[in-house]
């Protein structure tokens, strides 16, 4: 069986290496926003922090 590139994800390797490429138009206006949008969140004390073993349970994970 052939595998083709469609069909796999890429490698840490593969997301991490700058590969040259221009960046994507408005990624780095909708990061920032994200970002402040957290900052803003987590100043008003509306963000929900879950623990990690929590979230690790609900996804089959073993946290220790």
């Amino acid at each position: 069986m052939v595998e083709t590139a469609a069909a796999r994800l890429p490698t840490l390797e593969e997301m991490t290496t700058d590969a040259g490429a221009p960046p994507e138009p408005g990624h780095d206006a909708w990061f920032r926003r994200q970002v402040q949008n957290a900052l803003d969140k987590k100043k008003a004390g509306k963000l929900k922090y879950y623990d990690f073993r929590e979230v690790a349970a609900e996804f089959g994970f073993n946290a220790r």
